[in-house]
């Protein structure tokens, strides 16, 4: 139940044709785990929280570097070198105490994202790599855990819903199933711009409340955005049983079969 500061607090989002309290409450309840929490991330897990949605896990290891502030408005420059999942952390509390914010200082690979998954009902994967794409596709498929991924380059940006049941149709959509749709944004990979990372956050995070409150439009839909030349599409994502059927056998793979460089736990 949400309370009299928290009603104030979500009193026009509540207004919203279609939300009302209820649906709120829904994102009260949910638990979404967002991997990564740099340019992609962070504003993200920043209008999840203020969104409401009750529990954020922020799995990253890496630090802030100066570099990558302009498009990781979340943190200041006094937090240059620090754990980027604690000081969002700290951030999103500050935004929006009533919400659980879990930082979690972490690599995701195989011998943990199991068990990292298990407790969240949605992974949002904000890593931008690939071999870590493949590590959350195998995993939600085994744990039957729907998650959302996506990729900034430059001027092109890619998000979609896999692993999700599109209304009136059982068929699930992998990342594996539709890794050569996003073949072509692999001659994309040369810089950053902070608004692109920034807009595709926005996008991606109204596409996942609409998603916990049961609106139609995620769930098996591959988006992409041309931002140069403002081209937007909405694609049908498709299955691969034999891919899929494959994942459930053989299980989670070895580091180096996904490509995967681990890094040493940090310690904190």
């Amino acid at each position: 139940m949400l309370s009299e500061k928290e009603l104030e607090r979500y009193k026009h989002p509540i207004a919203v044709p279609g939300m009302g309290v209820g649906l709120q409450e829904k994102l009260k309840q949910s638990r979404v785990l967002v991997i990564g929490a740099g340019g992609l991330g962070s504003p993200v897990i920043q209008y999840l929280s203020a969104s409401g949605v009750g529990v954020i896990g922020i799995a990253d290891y890496g630090v802030i570097l100066e570099e990558d502030m302009h498009r990781q408005p979340l943190y200041n420059m006094q937090d240059l070198r620090k754990h980027k999942a604690k000081m969002a952390a700290s951030r999103l509390f500050s935004l929006n105490p009533w919400n659980k914010h879990y930082p979690l200082l972490i690599q995701v690979r195989p011998d943990n994202a199991k068990q990292v998954f298990s407790g969240f009902d949605l992974i949002v994967d904000c890593s931008q790599h690939r071999a870590t794409h493949l590590v959350v596709n195998d995993a939600c498929i085994l744990l039957d855990k729907p998650f959302v991924t996506g990729e900034v380059h430059n001027w092109m940006a890619w998000w979609g819903g896999f692993n999700m049941k599109p209304d009136n149709n059982p068929i699930l959509a992998s990342y594996r199933c539709n890794e050569y749709l996003l073949d072509e944004f692999r001659n994309f990979d040369a810089g950053a711009m902070g608004a692109t990372h920034g807009a595709t956050a926005l996008l991606m995070v109204n596409e996942i409340i609409k998603y916990l409150a049961d609106v139609p439009g995620l769930a098996g839909k591959l988006h992409t955005f041309n931002y140069l030349h403002q081209q937007f599409t909405v694609t049908d994502l498709s299955s691969d049983p034999e891919k899929i059927a494959a994942v459930k056998e053989t299980g989670l793979l070895t580091p180096d079969e996904y490509g995967l460089e681990v890094v040493p736990d940090v310690e904190d």
